[in-house]
């Protein structure tokens, strides 16, 4: 059984200031077998991480995409995306990238959540983040797997780790091989196995008043 977490940051993302080398080390020191590596606009963090990982941690590299109507996690994006949500799904499935729709139902996130806007992609979405670490109000993580349970989307979950203290937040458990291919093929039947708890207030704080100032005052 694999032990897994699809969606962490590193300092590529500006929210974030974990350093890719730190966060292999610590995704082993906690038994993490596979990573997605998903920052802000970017895959160098990604590309950067499964370097250094080499063969111990599967990285899984990508970018948290921002749209005009909320965020979307491309795995496996060759960094060419446009922002317009309908050209990305698009070209996702051209090119056989996966999909998946974070904290989708987090309405403090108002201008990140794709809330209602989900039903423009429903057709394209490989899979839900029904369960997400940083969800201040767990209600709304309740939504998103309500809705994957209605819907029959696969499901599946994520840290949304920017800091080391928030890795092991979240754990998924496949049944596969420790590749990329047979990861999507298992998700995509809907048989992961989900645990997680919420982050600390405290890891908001540090976002939102500690990191700026400490990216200020270097």
């Amino acid at each position: 059984m694999l032990k897994a977490d699809f969606h962490v940051h590193t300092f590529y993302s500006d929210c974030s200031n974990t350093k890719p080398n730190d966060l292999v080390k610590v995704a082993l020191s906690k038994g993490y077998d596979i990573l997605g590596v998903v920052d802000h606009n970017k895959i160098k963090g990604g590309i950067l991480t499964k370097k250094i990982a080499g063969s111990k941690v599967l990285i899984i590299p990508g970018e948290e995409i921002k749209t005009d109507y909320g965020d979307i996690i491309i795995f496996l994006s060759d960094g060419k995306y446009n922002r317009d949500l309908i050209d990305i799904c698009e070209r996702a499935r051209d090119l056989n990238h996966f999909i998946i729709v974070p904290h989708p139902f987090d309405f403090l996130r108002i201008r990140t959540s794709l809330r209602n806007n989900i039903k423009k992609i429903e057709s394209f979405i490989d899979a839900i983040e029904v369960f997400n670490s940083r969800i201040v109000i767990n209600w709304f993580n309740n939504m998103a797997a309500d809705y994957a349970k209605r819907k029959k989307v696969p499901r599946i979950a994520g840290s949304d780790a920017h800091f080391l203290e928030e890795i092991g937040n979240t754990r998924v458990y496949l049944n596969c091989e420790k590749n990329i291919d047979s990861v999507f093929n298992f998700i995509r039947k809907n048989k992961v196995r989900i645990e997680g708890k919420r982050c600390s207030l405290y890891s908001h704080f540090k976002t939102n008043f500690i990191l700026p100032l400490e990216k200020k005052l270097r």
